[in-house]
């Protein structure tokens, strides 16, 4: 069960957080705080350190310097499946499900991932809150009436769906949701946004997209990234008036 937060509260935060690749920085001292209850943006330009940030984030990499804190404790380091059962999930650019299996057992195997003391010999009512925990997901994302669909099958928007599905099913408490509306249309982009409105309510989210209409329209807190580093960080409408990212980055303003 995830725990019960109020609004405002830091549920991650970065400190000073940095990685390099030989002689690059692809991540340069950033610092951020992802808060329940709230929609934090992260946007620059292609190489910015997007992208290196999440997997930083969410244990694929390890950085080179600085601190990343879980409810206050510093986790900086630890491995991708730890930072699944702490509590943080992720999508990425790319959808990452296992397509020959159905819906259901997608994010089934999701919560299962989570649940180190699950024993394939366990009693069937474990087996069986583990399943209601993944309905009770695919309801939560709008794809409860697809669970029996192979995975393969479903709409681009569809998959993207199921893995936020795959994240909320693993209990997490803050998602990180690398371009979710990547190779949408607008039917499929529409129920995405409200998605994301909707999770933001209930996690600390965190989210990359370039789809700048997007962006300011569910976005609680904005950072801008160039060149790895924070070049600002603020409430959208400070952010589209920033002279500084106008120039970097959204031109004139949006």
């Amino acid at each position: 069960m995830v725990e019960a937060r109020g609004p405002g509260q830091v549920v991650l935060a970065t400190e000073r957080l940095s990685r390099n690749f030989g002689g690059l920085a692809a991540v340069r001292e950033v610092s951020l705080a992802l808060k329940h209850g709230e929609l934090h943006a992260v946007i620059g330009p292609n190489g910015a350190g997007k992208t290196t940030l999440v997997n930083l984030l969410s244990g694929a990499l390890k950085p080179s310097a600085g601190r990343i804190l879980v409810d206050g404790r510093d986790v900086a380091g630890e491995p991708a499946w730890r930072m699944s059962r702490l509590g943080v999930g992720r999508s990425f650019q790319r959808t990452n499900i296992f397509a020959p299996l159905s819906v259901l057992e997608n994010v089934r195997l999701a919560v299962q991932a989570v649940s180190p003391s699950l024993n394939p010999l366990a009693a069937a009512a474990t087996v069986a809150v583990l399943a209601a925990r993944a309905e009770a997901s695919l309801t939560r994302v709008g794809l409860a009436q697809l669970a029996s669909r192979p995975a393969g099958m479903l709409s681009h928007g569809e998959q993207r769906q199921l893995e936020i599905a795959m994240a909320v099913a693993g209990a997490a408490k803050v998602l990180l949701l690398d371009e979710p509306l990547a190779g949408m249309g607008v039917e499929e982009s529409e129920r995405m946004v409200a998605l994301l409105r909707a999770l933001a309510r209930e996690h600390a989210v965190l989210l990359i997209e370039h789809d700048m209409d997007v962006v300011f329209a569910v976005a609680d807190w904005m950072t801008v990234m160039v060149e790895g580093a924070v070049l600002a960080s603020g409430r959208p409408q400070a952010i589209r008036a920033n002279r500084d990212v106008q120039a970097a980055y959204l031109g004139s303003a949006p």
